[in-house]
């Protein structure tokens, strides 16, 4: 096989054109980003109506990620039939099933030991996982949104609990709503 020398912008061609076909091949539409952050806008609006009418047990709302975490199971283990999911596909599912499972621990196991700083590790899980899933696919606003989740959950730290919902819904609108419905919008132009 004949070596050939690559100009520096036909290996940047390469290397953009590499990224997007594994972008499109992982078929990114925002679905699952989107999805997230409705259920957590539910979980979120549950629990404040739950708390409005005093139930006691008004954090049983969140068990609603139990339900959304088995959908996701069963969505991709039939997406993953039909295409073969690409490396940086692997990543963010290894990454995000990870952080769920840390979330769950945190919120569900240790609720009581975490106290004021509960919110603050979940969103700061959340956080991490947004800013790694939006370097993986070169998404600047994800990125950002990533950053703004876990600035609210360190902000969380400082304020009543009241204020919890209001923020988880602020943080999921920036990493997962937004960036969620740009990426579906980017897909269907491309898709047309």
């Amino acid at each position: 096989m004949e070596k050939e020398n690559l100009k520096p912008e036909e290996s940047l061609s390469i290397i953009t054109e590499m990224i997007e076909t594994e972008k499109i091949r992982f078929g990114e539409n925002g679905f699952i980003y989107r999805f997230w952050g409705w259920m957590v806008i539910a979980g979120s609006l549950l629990q404040y109506l739950l708390m409005y009418i005093e139930y006691q047990h008004h954090y049983y709302a969140w068990f609603l990620m139990i339900l959304g975490g088995i959908y996701t199971g069963i969505h991709f283990s039939k997406e993953k039939n039909r295409v073969s999911m690409p490396l940086s596909g692997k990543l963010m599912a290894y990454t995000w099933t990870a952080i769920g499972l840390n979330a769950f621990v945190v919120s569900f196991l240790l609720p009581q030991t975490t106290g004021q700083f509960l919110l603050m590790f979940i969103l700061a899980f959340i956080g991490i996982g947004t800013i790694f899933s939006g370097a993986m696919l070169r998404f600047p606003l994800m990125i950002l949104g990533g950053v703004i989740c876990n600035a609210l959950g360190f902000v969380s730290i400082f304020t009543p609990f009241e204020y919890w919902g209001l923020y988880s819904i602020i943080a999921v609108t920036f990493a997962d709503l937004i960036p969620g419905y740009v990426l579906k919008a980017k897909f269907q132009k491309k898709n047309v």
